[in-house]
């Protein structure tokens, strides 16, 4: 049966490091565990172990006005805009003050890894590694919230498509397979939104009506979640086809 055209390409993104903010792609390489390069580190308190959750904790809310990029040579953005070498001594330091306690960065062990990697941490979430959303979905909700800042970084995504239609359109794929780029992937489940949907990050304030209309308008679910079962090179502008 021929595919049909969905959409396009409009938005590729990675996260290096977990609870904060990530950097647009031009290209991505999707495999099993996800795009190369995301979720590859995490905050963690070094007094207690414990990993940043923004969403949960609140000494950890600052996390989000961070940014991160190019996993293997990572770097860090500070609120003044400087990027720094993420495990040079400056670094340290201002990760100290921005937190207001000792701060590092610990590799994340790959999702169903065992055992764990010295002063490794476990993934935060053990769901399917890409995270779709699409231009639909985003208009559907602003239009739902006219006086929201309904930007795709709120979300997290890894992908997002340009796509017509009305509505939260990718609901309607579960359990679909699409073609994306080189890629193939199977649409396995809803995304279900938490409290880091609403959090102020870096260009965007806090908004507790995003998730509230979420959850009246679908449940708590706004995006979907996807398996690779084709790994392969997505470029900005490429096709997607169901």
């Amino acid at each position: 049966m021929a595919s049909r055209q969905i959409g396009k390409v409009a938005q590729l993104w990675r996260y290096p490091v977990s609870s904060i903010g990530g950097e647009q792609l031009e290209q991505a390489e999707l495999s099993g565990t996800g795009v190369g390069g995301d979720r590859l580190w995490c905050l963690v308190d070094t007094s207690s172990g414990e990993v940043a959750a923004p969403e949960k904790r609140r000494h950890w809310r600052s996390s989000t006005h961070l940014l991160a990029r190019n996993p293997d040579r990572l770097e860090l953005r500070f609120a003044d805009g400087a990027w720094l070498p993420a495990f040079g001594d400056e670094a340290r330091q201002r990760l100290e003050a921005h937190f207001g306690f000792q701060v590092e960065l610990r590799r994340v062990t790959p999702a169903g890894a065992d055992p764990v990697a010295p002063d490794g941490v476990r993934p935060r979430y053990q769901h399917r590694p890409i995270h779709l959303v699409t231009t639909a979905s985003l208009e559907a909700l602003g239009r739902l919230l006219p006086d929201s800042e309904i930007d795709p970084r709120r979300f997290r995504p890894n992908l997002v498509l340009q796509t017509e239609g009305d509505g939260f359109v990718e609901q309607g794929w579960l359990g679909s397979e699409l073609t994306v780029g080189a890629t193939h992937l199977r649409v396995v489940e809803p995304c279900m939104r938490c409290a880091f949907t609403v959090l102020a990050q870096h260009g965007l304030a806090q908004d507790p009506a995003i998730l509230a209309q979420i959850a009246a308008a679908a449940e708590g679910a706004f995006g979907v979640l996807c398996s690779v079962l084709v790994p392969g090179t997505v470029r900005l502008g490429d096709r997607a086809a169901a």
